[in-house]
């Protein structure tokens, strides 16, 4: 490989990188918008973006509180939904750190808080 692919290669990984914990912060700051002014509406969209960016993640935290089976956003109550919101912001937050690291983590979600 030539020093010219090699540098594409890392800028490539570079902007994939940066997308994945734009990605993250994104969704998470969405779930976390929703637990402070929650709507129906606006829930289902948070839930659903986390599990595109943290799936396995999420669904280990499902398990763990022995929820095995996926059921219909429009048979959850308001107050599960609510609940799950917490349950999806830690389990974004595991993938984050394997992923990024808990220090990278801690300040993508300081400075997004801001």
């Amino acid at each position: 490989m030539t020093d010219n692919n090699l540098e594409v290669n890392m800028e490539i990984n570079d902007i994939k990188d940066t997308k994945e914990k734009y990605d993250f912060l994104k969704a998470f700051l969405k779930l976390e918008a929703q637990r402070r002014s929650p709507s129906r509406e606006g829930m289902i969209d948070a839930l659903r973006e986390s599990l595109n960016v943290a799936n396995s993640e999420i669904r280990d935290v499902e398990k763990s509180r022995h929820e095995t089976t996926p059921t219909p956003w429009e048979n959850i109550s308001n107050e599960d939904m609510y609940r799950k919101l917490t349950e999806y912001q830690q389990g974004m937050y595991q993938h984050a750190v394997k992923k990024f690291g808990e220090e990278v983590v801690k300040k993508l979600l300081e400075q997004g808080m801001q």
